[in-house]
Protein backbone atom coordinates (compact mmCIF):
# COMPACT_ATOMS: atom_id res chain seq x y z
CA UNK A 1 0.00 0.00 0.00
CA UNK A 2 0.64 3.32 -0.20
CA UNK A 3 2.75 5.16 2.66
CA UNK A 4 1.86 8.80 2.98
CA UNK A 5 5.16 10.94 2.39
CA UNK A 6 8.02 10.79 4.26
CA UNK A 7 7.15 13.74 6.71
CA UNK A 8 10.35 14.20 7.91
CA UNK A 9 10.06 17.96 7.67
CA UNK A 10 10.87 20.86 9.29
CA UNK A 11 10.49 24.69 9.87
CA UNK A 12 13.28 27.18 8.67
CA UNK A 13 12.99 27.89 4.58
CA UNK A 14 16.33 29.10 3.79
CA UNK A 15 17.33 30.23 -0.13
CA UNK A 16 20.79 30.58 -0.29
CA UNK A 17 22.01 32.35 -3.30
CA UNK A 18 25.58 31.73 -4.76
CA UNK A 19 27.14 34.87 -6.74
CA UNK A 20 30.26 32.72 -7.56
CA UNK A 21 32.47 29.54 -6.85
CA UNK A 22 33.88 31.76 -4.35
CA UNK A 23 30.99 34.31 -3.09
CA UNK A 24 30.10 33.35 0.59
CA UNK A 25 26.21 32.67 0.18
CA UNK A 26 23.39 35.10 1.35
CA UNK A 27 20.46 33.68 2.81
CA UNK A 28 16.81 34.44 3.45
CA UNK A 29 14.99 32.68 5.51
CA UNK A 30 10.92 32.18 4.60
CA UNK A 31 10.21 30.03 8.08
CA UNK A 32 8.08 27.85 6.56
CA UNK A 33 8.60 23.82 6.68
CA UNK A 34 10.17 21.21 3.56
CA UNK A 35 9.70 22.52 0.45
CA UNK A 36 9.83 19.32 -1.91
CA UNK A 37 9.54 20.78 -5.51
CA UNK A 38 10.30 24.49 -6.92
CA UNK A 39 9.74 26.01 -10.11
CA UNK A 40 10.43 28.79 -12.09
CA UNK A 41 7.90 31.21 -13.16
CA UNK A 42 7.67 33.66 -16.36
CA UNK A 43 9.03 36.87 -14.41
CA UNK A 44 11.50 34.89 -12.32
CA UNK A 45 9.51 34.27 -9.13
CA UNK A 46 10.52 31.06 -7.42
CA UNK A 47 7.52 28.84 -6.58
CA UNK A 48 7.50 25.87 -4.30
CA UNK A 49 5.10 23.45 -3.51
CA UNK A 50 5.99 22.51 0.86
CA UNK A 51 4.47 21.30 4.01
CA UNK A 52 4.53 22.31 7.60
CA UNK A 53 3.05 21.47 11.16
CA UNK A 54 2.99 25.31 10.86
CA UNK A 55 4.45 28.51 9.81
CA UNK A 56 6.09 31.90 11.39
CA UNK A 57 5.83 33.52 8.25
CA UNK A 58 6.49 37.25 8.18
CA UNK A 59 3.29 37.84 5.49
CA UNK A 60 0.14 36.83 6.05
CA UNK A 61 -1.00 33.51 4.67
CA UNK A 62 -4.36 32.83 2.32
CA UNK A 63 -6.56 30.09 4.63
CA UNK A 64 -3.98 30.13 7.55
CA UNK A 65 -5.45 28.46 11.08
CA UNK A 66 -5.87 29.70 13.95
CA UNK A 67 -4.78 26.28 15.87
CA UNK A 68 -1.78 24.57 13.65
CA UNK A 69 -2.29 21.02 12.82
CA UNK A 70 -0.52 17.74 12.19
CA UNK A 71 0.60 19.44 8.55
CA UNK A 72 -1.03 21.48 5.67
CA UNK A 73 0.34 21.96 2.50
CA UNK A 74 1.47 25.45 0.94
CA UNK A 75 2.67 26.75 -1.92
CA UNK A 76 4.65 30.32 -1.76
CA UNK A 77 6.28 32.46 -4.44
CA UNK A 78 8.66 34.34 -3.62
CA UNK A 79 11.01 36.90 -5.86
CA UNK A 80 14.55 36.21 -5.32
CA UNK A 81 15.77 39.44 -6.69
CA UNK A 82 14.05 41.42 -4.21
CA UNK A 83 14.17 38.65 -1.02
CA UNK A 84 10.72 38.90 -1.25
CA UNK A 85 7.86 36.64 -0.33
CA UNK A 86 4.92 37.38 -2.47
CA UNK A 87 2.53 35.04 -1.29
CA UNK A 88 2.15 32.32 0.53
CA UNK A 89 -1.49 30.12 0.46
CA UNK A 90 -2.52 27.22 2.83
CA UNK A 91 -3.57 24.07 1.05
CA UNK A 92 -5.65 21.72 3.31
CA UNK A 93 -8.46 20.75 5.73
CA UNK A 94 -8.10 19.31 9.49
CA UNK A 95 -5.85 16.45 8.66
CA UNK A 96 -2.46 15.72 7.59
CA UNK A 97 -2.01 17.82 3.73
CA UNK A 98 1.16 17.81 1.83
CA UNK A 99 1.74 19.81 -1.54
CA UNK A 100 4.81 17.83 -3.50
CA UNK A 101 4.72 18.77 -6.98
CA UNK A 102 4.07 22.34 -8.16
CA UNK A 103 4.17 24.14 -12.12
CA UNK A 104 3.76 27.15 -13.21
CA UNK A 105 1.64 28.06 -16.73
CA UNK A 106 2.66 31.28 -19.00
CA UNK A 107 0.18 33.58 -17.55
CA UNK A 108 1.40 32.96 -13.96
CA UNK A 109 -0.83 30.82 -12.72
CA UNK A 110 0.09 28.27 -10.19
CA UNK A 111 -0.62 24.37 -10.40
CA UNK A 112 0.36 22.12 -7.41
CA UNK A 113 -0.79 18.43 -6.28
CA UNK A 114 0.41 16.48 -3.40
CA UNK A 115 -1.82 14.21 -0.81
CA UNK A 116 -4.91 14.79 1.65
CA UNK A 117 -6.00 13.17 4.58
CA UNK A 118 -8.85 16.05 5.00
CA UNK A 119 -12.75 14.91 4.84
CA UNK A 120 -12.90 18.71 4.98
CA UNK A 121 -10.50 19.38 1.93
CA UNK A 122 -11.79 23.23 0.39
CA UNK A 123 -12.34 22.24 -2.70
CA UNK A 124 -14.25 25.06 -5.22
CA UNK A 125 -17.61 25.06 -6.60
CA UNK A 126 -16.74 23.58 -10.13
CA UNK A 127 -14.49 20.45 -8.48
CA UNK A 128 -14.47 17.78 -10.42
CA UNK A 129 -14.76 15.59 -7.72
CA UNK A 130 -16.22 17.54 -4.84
CA UNK A 131 -16.06 14.55 -1.81
CA UNK A 132 -13.27 12.97 0.33
CA UNK A 133 -13.23 9.27 -1.96
CA UNK A 134 -12.15 7.07 0.86
CA UNK A 135 -9.07 5.63 2.44
CA UNK A 136 -6.13 6.97 3.96
CA UNK A 137 -5.50 9.93 1.25
CA UNK A 138 -6.35 11.20 -1.53
CA UNK A 139 -4.67 13.22 -4.31
CA UNK A 140 -5.97 16.72 -5.40
CA UNK A 141 -5.16 19.43 -7.71
CA UNK A 142 -4.90 23.17 -6.63
CA UNK A 143 -4.55 25.98 -9.12
CA UNK A 144 -3.88 29.89 -7.62
CA UNK A 145 -4.06 32.52 -9.47
CA UNK A 146 -1.09 35.28 -9.45
CA UNK A 147 -1.93 36.97 -6.45
CA UNK A 148 -2.28 33.36 -4.23
CA UNK A 149 -5.99 33.00 -4.69
CA UNK A 150 -7.13 29.52 -4.98
CA UNK A 151 -9.03 29.55 -8.57
CA UNK A 152 -9.42 25.96 -8.60
CA UNK A 153 -9.29 23.25 -6.33
CA UNK A 154 -10.32 19.56 -7.05
CA UNK A 155 -9.96 16.15 -5.35
CA UNK A 156 -9.20 13.20 -6.93
CA UNK A 157 -9.02 9.04 -6.18
CA UNK A 158 -11.26 6.43 -5.22
CA UNK A 159 -12.21 4.42 -2.06
CA UNK A 160 -8.62 3.57 -1.03
CA UNK A 161 -4.97 5.60 -1.05
CA UNK A 162 -4.58 7.37 -3.83
CA UNK A 163 -1.31 10.28 -3.95
CA UNK A 164 -0.18 12.74 -6.66
CA UNK A 165 3.34 12.89 -7.47
CA UNK A 166 4.18 14.13 -11.06
CA UNK A 167 2.60 17.02 -13.02
CA UNK A 168 3.13 18.96 -16.11
CA UNK A 169 1.29 21.29 -18.36
CA UNK A 170 0.64 22.48 -21.85
CA UNK A 171 -0.77 25.41 -23.29
CA UNK A 172 -3.67 24.60 -24.17
CA UNK A 173 -5.17 24.66 -20.50
CA UNK A 174 -4.68 20.93 -19.92
CA UNK A 175 -3.14 19.81 -16.84
CA UNK A 176 -1.40 16.71 -16.49
CA UNK A 177 -1.44 14.57 -13.29
CA UNK A 178 0.82 11.68 -12.44
CA UNK A 179 0.47 9.43 -9.00
CA UNK A 180 -0.35 6.39 -7.43
CA UNK A 181 -3.33 4.77 -6.56
CA UNK A 182 -4.49 1.43 -4.37
CA UNK A 183 -8.46 2.04 -5.55
CA UNK A 184 -10.15 -0.15 -7.29
CA UNK A 185 -12.58 2.32 -8.19
CA UNK A 186 -10.16 5.21 -9.34
CA UNK A 187 -12.10 8.12 -11.18
CA UNK A 188 -12.28 7.92 -15.29
CA UNK A 189 -9.97 4.84 -15.17
CA UNK A 190 -9.49 3.18 -18.41
CA UNK A 191 -9.20 -0.28 -16.88
CA UNK A 192 -10.29 -2.06 -13.50
CA UNK A 193 -7.40 -2.84 -11.36
CA UNK A 194 -6.69 -6.48 -9.88
CA UNK A 195 -3.92 -5.92 -7.64
CA UNK A 196 -3.83 -5.50 -4.19
CA UNK A 197 -1.06 -3.21 -4.46
CA UNK A 198 -0.86 0.11 -5.44
CA UNK A 199 -0.52 1.08 -9.37
CA UNK A 200 0.36 4.06 -10.95
CA UNK A 201 -1.99 6.94 -12.62
CA UNK A 202 -1.88 9.91 -15.03
CA UNK A 203 -4.60 12.06 -15.76
CA UNK A 204 -5.33 14.75 -18.36
CA UNK A 205 -7.42 17.06 -16.78
CA UNK A 206 -8.87 20.52 -18.36
CA UNK A 207 -10.49 22.39 -15.27
CA UNK A 208 -12.18 25.10 -17.83
CA UNK A 209 -14.42 22.11 -19.09
CA UNK A 210 -14.50 20.35 -15.48
CA UNK A 211 -13.07 17.03 -17.66
CA UNK A 212 -10.87 14.58 -17.37
CA UNK A 213 -9.42 10.74 -18.38
CA UNK A 214 -7.23 8.71 -16.82
CA UNK A 215 -5.23 5.52 -17.23
CA UNK A 216 -4.28 3.45 -14.55
CA UNK A 217 -1.42 0.29 -14.96
CA UNK A 218 0.97 -1.92 -12.99
CA UNK A 219 1.46 -5.43 -12.31
CA UNK A 220 0.33 -7.40 -9.36
CA UNK A 221 3.62 -6.01 -7.18
CA UNK A 222 4.09 -2.61 -6.09
CA UNK A 223 4.91 0.98 -8.31
CA UNK A 224 5.33 4.23 -7.46
CA UNK A 225 5.31 7.07 -10.30
CA UNK A 226 7.58 9.65 -9.71
CA UNK A 227 7.71 12.44 -12.57
CA UNK A 228 5.84 12.57 -15.81
CA UNK A 229 6.59 14.87 -18.74
CA UNK A 230 5.21 15.83 -22.00
CA UNK A 231 7.28 15.31 -25.29
CA UNK A 232 7.10 17.22 -28.50
CA UNK A 233 5.39 14.34 -30.38
CA UNK A 234 2.25 14.25 -28.64
CA UNK A 235 2.89 11.63 -26.20
CA UNK A 236 3.80 11.90 -22.25
CA UNK A 237 6.16 9.81 -20.32
CA UNK A 238 6.13 8.34 -16.68
CA UNK A 239 9.03 6.98 -14.47
CA UNK A 240 8.96 5.34 -11.45
CA UNK A 241 9.79 1.88 -10.07
CA UNK A 242 8.20 -1.39 -9.77
CA UNK A 243 8.54 -4.56 -8.21
CA UNK A 244 5.73 -6.80 -10.71
CA UNK A 245 7.22 -8.98 -13.09
CA UNK A 246 3.69 -8.68 -15.05
CA UNK A 247 4.27 -5.15 -15.27
CA UNK A 248 2.40 -4.37 -18.50
CA UNK A 249 5.45 -3.76 -21.52
CA UNK A 250 4.81 -2.76 -25.01
CA UNK A 251 8.28 -2.52 -28.04
CA UNK A 252 10.83 -2.30 -24.90
CA UNK A 253 14.29 -2.07 -24.74
CA UNK A 254 14.20 -4.55 -21.53
CA UNK A 255 11.63 -6.57 -21.40
CA UNK A 256 11.85 -8.66 -18.17
CA UNK A 257 12.23 -7.53 -14.37
CA UNK A 258 15.57 -7.53 -13.79
CA UNK A 259 16.34 -7.62 -10.14
CA UNK A 260 13.79 -7.36 -7.39
CA UNK A 261 13.09 -3.88 -8.48
CA UNK A 262 13.34 -2.05 -11.84
CA UNK A 263 13.15 1.65 -13.20
CA UNK A 264 10.37 1.55 -15.32
CA UNK A 265 9.77 4.31 -18.44
CA UNK A 266 6.06 3.92 -20.12
CA UNK A 267 5.28 6.66 -22.85
CA UNK A 268 1.18 6.94 -23.32
CA UNK A 269 -0.40 8.71 -26.46
CA UNK A 270 -2.45 11.89 -26.48
CA UNK A 271 -5.07 12.47 -25.39
CA UNK A 272 -6.55 8.71 -25.96
CA UNK A 273 -3.20 7.52 -22.81
CA UNK A 274 -3.03 4.26 -24.99
CA UNK A 275 0.37 2.67 -23.59
CA UNK A 276 2.45 3.31 -26.92
CA UNK A 277 6.20 2.26 -25.26
CA UNK A 278 6.94 0.43 -21.72
CA UNK A 279 10.17 -1.04 -20.99
CA UNK A 280 12.18 -2.12 -17.68
CA UNK A 281 15.39 -1.00 -17.17
CA UNK A 282 17.96 -2.29 -14.36
CA UNK A 283 20.32 -4.82 -13.59
CA UNK A 284 20.12 -7.80 -10.84
CA UNK A 285 19.85 -5.23 -7.45
CA UNK A 286 17.57 -2.79 -6.74
CA UNK A 287 16.82 -0.07 -9.07
CA UNK A 288 14.40 2.59 -9.41
CA UNK A 289 13.32 5.82 -11.72
CA UNK A 290 13.13 8.77 -9.65
CA UNK A 291 12.35 11.74 -12.23
CA UNK A 292 12.41 12.64 -15.91
CA UNK A 293 12.61 15.61 -18.63
CA UNK A 294 12.95 15.97 -22.06
CA UNK A 295 15.71 16.71 -24.54
CA UNK A 296 15.29 18.82 -27.48
CA UNK A 297 14.74 16.25 -29.67
CA UNK A 298 11.63 15.17 -27.62
CA UNK A 299 13.54 12.37 -26.15
CA UNK A 300 13.36 11.15 -22.46
CA UNK A 301 15.89 11.44 -19.95
CA UNK A 302 15.88 9.97 -16.54
CA UNK A 303 17.39 9.41 -13.06
CA UNK A 304 17.54 6.92 -10.53
CA UNK A 305 19.01 5.40 -7.96
CA UNK A 306 20.94 1.77 -7.85
CA UNK A 307 22.85 -0.92 -6.20
CA UNK A 308 23.09 -2.92 -9.12
CA UNK A 309 26.57 -3.74 -10.62
CA UNK A 310 25.13 -4.75 -13.68
CA UNK A 311 23.52 -1.55 -14.89
CA UNK A 312 23.01 -1.58 -18.60
CA UNK A 313 25.47 1.46 -19.00
CA UNK A 314 27.73 2.72 -22.30
CA UNK A 315 30.97 2.59 -23.56
CA UNK A 316 31.69 6.42 -23.40
CA UNK A 317 29.90 7.04 -20.14
CA UNK A 318 31.18 9.17 -17.36
CA UNK A 319 31.37 6.81 -14.81
CA UNK A 320 31.25 2.71 -15.78
CA UNK A 321 30.75 0.94 -12.74
CA UNK A 322 29.02 1.42 -9.19
CA UNK A 323 31.27 3.52 -7.05
CA UNK A 324 30.17 1.88 -3.88
CA UNK A 325 27.06 0.73 -1.97
CA UNK A 326 23.48 2.90 -3.67
CA UNK A 327 24.59 5.24 -6.74
CA UNK A 328 22.46 7.69 -8.28
CA UNK A 329 22.34 6.92 -12.29
CA UNK A 330 21.91 8.81 -15.40
CA UNK A 331 19.72 7.47 -18.66
CA UNK A 332 18.60 8.72 -21.84
CA UNK A 333 16.92 6.74 -24.58
CA UNK A 334 17.15 8.20 -27.97
CA UNK A 335 17.14 6.76 -31.55
CA UNK A 336 14.39 4.45 -33.10
CA UNK A 337 12.03 2.65 -31.07
CA UNK A 338 14.35 4.52 -28.33
CA UNK A 339 16.96 1.82 -28.79
CA UNK A 340 20.22 4.30 -28.19
CA UNK A 341 20.43 4.13 -24.79
CA UNK A 342 23.06 6.56 -22.76
CA UNK A 343 23.92 5.81 -19.12
CA UNK A 344 26.27 6.49 -16.48
CA UNK A 345 26.73 5.97 -12.64
CA UNK A 346 27.18 8.65 -10.48
CA UNK A 347 28.65 8.18 -6.70
CA UNK A 348 31.34 7.30 -4.24
CA UNK A 349 32.25 4.95 -2.38
CA UNK A 350 29.16 4.73 -0.08
CA UNK A 351 25.51 5.73 -0.19
CA UNK A 352 24.39 8.44 -3.19
CA UNK A 353 21.21 9.03 -4.20
CA UNK A 354 18.92 10.92 -6.50
CA UNK A 355 17.13 13.12 -4.80
CA UNK A 356 13.55 11.60 -3.31
CA UNK A 357 9.94 12.96 -3.94
CA UNK A 358 10.95 16.37 -5.59
CA UNK A 359 11.91 17.01 -9.32
CA UNK A 360 15.12 15.66 -9.09
CA UNK A 361 16.28 16.16 -13.03
CA UNK A 362 15.90 19.14 -15.39
CA UNK A 363 17.97 20.20 -18.55
CA UNK A 364 19.40 23.72 -19.14
CA UNK A 365 19.27 25.33 -22.48
CA UNK A 366 22.46 24.02 -23.73
CA UNK A 367 21.13 20.71 -23.48
CA UNK A 368 23.31 19.80 -19.80
CA UNK A 369 21.54 17.10 -17.87
CA UNK A 370 21.10 18.31 -14.14
CA UNK A 371 20.77 16.43 -11.11
CA UNK A 372 20.13 16.87 -7.07
CA UNK A 373 20.07 14.27 -4.25
CA UNK A 374 21.70 13.42 -1.11
CA UNK A 375 25.11 11.25 -0.61
CA UNK A 376 27.18 10.01 2.25
CA UNK A 377 30.08 9.52 0.09
CA UNK A 378 33.51 12.00 1.18
CA UNK A 379 34.63 10.74 -2.30
CA UNK A 380 31.77 11.91 -4.86
CA UNK A 381 33.85 13.48 -7.49
CA UNK A 382 33.10 17.28 -7.63
CA UNK A 383 33.95 20.08 -10.41
CA UNK A 384 33.85 23.64 -10.31
CA UNK A 385 32.55 22.96 -6.67
CA UNK A 386 31.48 26.31 -3.84
CA UNK A 387 31.60 23.36 -1.38
CA UNK A 388 34.29 20.76 -3.04
CA UNK A 389 34.70 18.55 0.12
CA UNK A 390 31.89 16.61 2.24
CA UNK A 391 30.41 18.52 5.06
CA UNK A 392 30.96 15.53 7.95
CA UNK A 393 27.29 14.85 8.92
CA UNK A 394 25.40 12.06 8.10
CA UNK A 395 24.88 13.14 4.09
CA UNK A 396 25.21 15.98 2.34
CA UNK A 397 22.89 17.42 -0.56
CA UNK A 398 24.65 17.27 -4.30
CA UNK A 399 24.03 19.07 -7.29
CA UNK A 400 25.72 17.92 -10.62
CA UNK A 401 25.38 18.31 -14.05
CA UNK A 402 26.46 16.42 -17.27
CA UNK A 403 26.60 16.96 -20.78
CA UNK A 404 24.36 15.77 -22.86
CA UNK A 405 25.78 12.83 -24.24
CA UNK A 406 26.73 11.58 -20.43
CA UNK A 407 30.46 11.56 -21.37
CA UNK A 408 31.71 14.42 -19.25
CA UNK A 409 30.63 16.00 -15.47
CA UNK A 410 30.70 19.36 -15.56
CA UNK A 411 29.73 20.54 -12.29
CA UNK A 412 29.34 18.81 -9.20
CA UNK A 413 29.40 20.22 -6.05
CA UNK A 414 28.42 19.32 -2.06
CA UNK A 415 25.92 21.08 0.09
CA UNK A 416 26.01 20.37 3.21
CA UNK A 417 27.48 20.52 7.12
CA UNK A 418 27.54 18.66 10.05
CA UNK A 419 24.13 18.06 10.45
CA UNK A 420 22.16 15.72 7.54
CA UNK A 421 21.42 17.63 4.40
CA UNK A 422 19.47 16.69 1.23
CA UNK A 423 18.53 18.12 -2.02
CA UNK A 424 15.22 17.34 -3.50
CA UNK A 425 13.70 19.31 -6.29
CA UNK A 426 15.25 21.06 -8.70
CA UNK A 427 14.81 23.92 -11.47
CA UNK A 428 16.26 25.99 -14.18
CA UNK A 429 15.17 28.76 -15.09
CA UNK A 430 15.24 30.39 -19.08
CA UNK A 431 17.87 32.71 -18.15
CA UNK A 432 19.95 29.88 -16.95
CA UNK A 433 19.36 30.03 -12.95
CA UNK A 434 19.22 26.70 -11.38
CA UNK A 435 17.21 26.49 -8.06
CA UNK A 436 17.49 22.91 -5.90
CA UNK A 437 15.20 23.06 -2.48
CA UNK A 438 16.62 20.65 0.13
CA UNK A 439 15.86 19.82 3.95
CA UNK A 440 18.53 20.24 6.89
CA UNK A 441 18.12 18.19 9.76
CA UNK A 442 19.62 20.65 12.72
CA UNK A 443 18.19 21.47 15.79
CA UNK A 444 18.52 24.97 16.77
CA UNK A 445 16.25 27.73 18.40
CA UNK A 446 14.60 28.49 15.02
CA UNK A 447 13.70 24.70 14.01
CA UNK A 448 10.48 23.14 14.35
CA UNK A 449 10.75 20.54 16.71
CA UNK A 450 8.19 17.14 14.85
CA UNK A 451 7.55 14.29 17.06
CA UNK A 452 7.40 10.83 14.43
CA UNK A 453 6.22 8.17 16.68
CA UNK A 454 8.93 8.17 19.67
CA UNK A 455 11.21 10.07 18.04
CA UNK A 456 11.56 13.90 17.41
CA UNK A 457 13.20 15.33 14.43
CA UNK A 458 14.86 19.28 14.01
CA UNK A 459 14.69 20.17 10.48
CA UNK A 460 14.52 23.32 7.97
CA UNK A 461 13.70 23.53 4.16
CA UNK A 462 16.63 25.58 1.79
CA UNK A 463 16.89 26.27 -1.45
CA UNK A 464 19.81 27.03 -3.69
CA UNK A 465 20.18 29.52 -5.91
CA UNK A 466 23.06 30.14 -8.54
CA UNK A 467 23.96 31.16 -12.61
CA UNK A 468 24.30 27.56 -13.86
CA UNK A 469 25.63 28.92 -17.06
CA UNK A 470 28.66 30.09 -15.35
CA UNK A 471 28.78 26.52 -13.45
CA UNK A 472 28.26 24.47 -16.63
CA UNK A 473 30.45 26.73 -19.28
CA UNK A 474 30.66 25.23 -23.04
Amino acid sequence: MISALRLLVGCLGILVTLKSETAAPHVHRLEIADCDDVAFGPEGDLYLACHSPEDRLQIDVRGAKAVPDEMDGYVLRFNPQMGKLIYATRIGGSSIDAALRVEVDRAGFAYATGLTKSGDFPVTADALQAKFGGGDSDAFLVKLAPDGQIAYATLIGGSSDDLGNGLDLDDGGNVYLGGVTSSSDFPAQRRLRKSAEADVFVCRLRPADNANTCRVFGGGQEEKLTGIALDTKRGIYAVGYTRSADFPTKDPVQPTLAGPSDLFLTRLTLPALEISFSTFFGGNGDDSGWGIAIDRSGNPVVAGITDSMDLPRTSGAYQHANGGKRDAFLASFRGRHLRDIRATYFGGSNDDESGYDGGDIKLDRRGNIWIAGITLSTDLPTRNAPQPQFGGGNGDGFVAAFTPDLRNLCFSSYHGGRDRNLLEGLAISASGMVAATGVSFAEGPSAFHIQLRRTTVYAGAFVLLFRGDGACPD
